[in-house]
């Protein structure tokens, strides 16, 4: 994963909350004719210069730096930390929290079992700040007045080696982290039309639009992260390790890995990569997969074979229809066992393929652009026969 973080803020949305970010690392800007936004292909060669305060208004110099306190968390981890929080009506305090953990088997992580002191921090933190949890004194407990903490106390939590959330649950949770202020103005809102509050998980799933971050160097030679609104042009940048650490491996990370509100590939050439809103819950059925087999042969010419890209089909399957692409690949897995001779996969060399990648994420996000069957090779583009037929009635 890579990571991003905001701090600035832009022009509060009509009835909804203004877009809030702290001063050192984010910053948003709008787009306007005083506003140069290169439309370049090459990311890393697109410049935007800040029009005026009336455009970009930054928080004071003082902006607490907790405003960046998203880190990578496992959310089946804080469901199962929430409902054993629950047992003791009288609330528990954070070393009693940290014993639990630690002595007691409860488990955050499968591939480590004894946490760091830090690491025990930033779980209590995040169900602090997601309003999961409420203090009493020294005490930790439930936040029972809230709904939505209720109904994942009804619900049971994962086991221990169970890597992900109930579907449900992942409903629950995405409503809390959209109603987070600092999730929402340093990450979410910039998904958003312009002036368009975002309000509810209802208006992100239905409303939002794409978004593209790319790495840049400033003229200070510093690394940055800059996302943009591929809609409205609104542009964030995050500069500092913090930032990046909270917006790129901490928000970014929920919304992508653990919430499913968006998933994301890298366009071949440019250098950036784009993030798409899903409109719901990513499971794939059987009908769903039909429904992607039928639109992808919609797709072939009229000649014997067409050849389609897996970058192509991402696109025109998954972010245009709002879904994962998991459905994509589900809709390959079936062409691949029900048209085995007239489906003819071609692969690519993924060490040529992350020829220019930096990093083992940066690595990671590359390959998001191609499908994989199994352990096979990585693969680039598919031939398909005219003669393939396409289900002609929904499978139960």
């Amino acid at each position: 994963m890579d990571p991003i973080r905001p701090n600035a803020s832009i022009r509060p949305q009509p009835g909804g909350v203004p877009l809030r970010l702290p001063n050192d690392a984010l910053s948003f800007t709008e787009p306007d004719s005083r506003l140069a936004v290169s439309t370049s292909s090459n990311p890393s060669s697109r410049t935007s210069t800040p029009c005026s305060d009336r455009l970009t208004r930054r928080q004071p110099e003082s902006a607490p730096q907790s405003d960046y306190w998203m880190r990578s968390v496992s959310f089946a981890a804080l469901h199962r930390l929430l409902c054993a929080m629950a047992e003791p009506p009288q609330g528990l305090t954070a070393s009693e929290i940290n014993d639990l953990v630690l002595n007691h088997g409860l488990t955050l992580t499968a591939n480590n079992p004894h946490p760091a002191p830090t690491t025990l921090y930033h779980y209590r933190n995040t169900l602090l700040r997601l309003q999961l949890i409420c203090r009493h004194g020294r005490k930790l407990r439930p936040n029972l007045k809230d709904p939505v903490v209720c109904e994942l106390l009804r619900l049971s939590p994962p086991p221990n080696t169970a890597p992900s959330l109930h579907p449900h649950a992942q409903e629950q949770f995405a409503r809390l982290v959209l109603r987070n202020d600092q999730c929402r103005s340093l990450f979410f809102g910039l998904f958003m039309p312009q002036d368009d509050p975002l309000l509810s998980l209802h208006d992100f799933r239905h409303r939002s639009v794409t978004v593209s971050w790319w790495h840049q160097r400033s003229i200070t030679r510093q690394v940055q992260v800059v996302l943009r609104n591929n809609h409205t042009g609104v542009t964030a940048r995050c500069a500092s390790p913090v930032s990046k650490t909270s917006i790129m491996y901490g928000v970014r990370y929920w919304a992508r890995d653990e919430l499913q509100l968006i998933d994301e590939y890298s366009p071949p050439g440019g250098g950036s990569t784009t993030m798409f809103p899903l409109s719901g819950n990513p499971a794939v059925t059987p009908n769903i997969t039909m429904t992607t087999v039928s639109r992808l042969l919609s797709f072939r010419s009229s000649a014997d074979w067409t050849v389609f890209s897996i970058h192509d089909l991402i696109v025109r399957c998954c972010e245009t229809q709002r879904k994962p692409r998991i459905v994509l690949f589900a809709a390959i897995d079936w062409l691949i066992r029900e048209w085995p001779r007239l489906t003819v996969l071609i692969p690519t060399s993924s060490a040529l393929a992350t020829l220019n990648a930096t990093s083992l994420h940066g690595a990671d996000t590359i390959l998001r652009r191609y499908y994989r069957h199994g352990t096979g090779p990585y693969i680039s583009h598919i031939r398909i026969h005219k003669d393939v037929v396409a289900p002609t009635e929904n499978v139960q």
